[in-house]
């Protein structure tokens, strides 16, 4: 199948709405890295995709962001949940997904998914030898069918849903790319060690 420049639209989406439980109830994208707050990295790594989205379970304490808040309409399903929703609100056909623990922001990674999406109009999830890594990835519209069946299942895990939607989607194999998540407290203490 020839590639060719699609005209497919793109947005940022950033995955906040977790209860951040690991982190002592602290919400991770008002956590800082170098003087700035993990909002402001995701922000500027995912301002070439366009609009910018950020998945809330509940608006507060987001309501200052200057980005579109997304409350999750699949309670309790985790990101699948909050990527369905965003999928089914938003105005574009596809979205850069990344999870609002993903510091350092790594920009090669999200120019590549960007780029390789703007010229097949396909989702790309990136991979490692033959494990799938589904953030960041970018997500489309055309997958949801796929997540409202395994929601319906109980099956909520991400890579199922790629494994669910592999005919249609890009794989970007990765060599060198390190992707570093703050998962608990002793990860973000490791972090600002830095």
């Amino acid at each position: 199948m020839k590639e060719k420049q699609m005209d497919n639209t793109l947005a940022g989406y950033i995955l906040a709405g977790g209860k951040n439980t690991r982190m002592g109830g602290r919400k991770k994208l008002f956590l800082k890295y170098r003087g700035k707050q993990f909002y402001l990295w995701l922000k500027n790594g995912l301002k070439a995709a366009g609009a910018l989205y950020v998945s809330v379970e509940e608006y507060a304490p987001y309501e200052g962001l200057d980005a579109v808040l997304v409350k999750d309409i699949y309670k309790g399903t985790g990101p699948i949940g909050g990527i369905c929703t965003g999928l089914k609100l938003c105005q574009e056909d596809a979205l850069l997904v990344v999870p609002c623990d993903m510091v350092p922001v790594p920009d090669r990674l999200l120019k590549d998914l960007m780029e390789i999406y703007r010229r097949t109009g396909r989702p790309v999830c990136p991979s490692a030898g033959d494990r799938l890594l589904p953030l960041p990835a970018v997500y489309s519209k055309e997958m949801l069918p796929a997540a409202e069946e395994l929601i319906a299942e109980g099956n909520c895990r991400l890579c199922g849903w790629w494994e669910r939607s592999l005919a249609g989607c890009e794989i970007l194999p990765l060599e060198h790319t390190t992707v570093n998540n703050v998962n608990t407290k002793e990860d973000y203490k490791r972090l600002e060690g830095q």
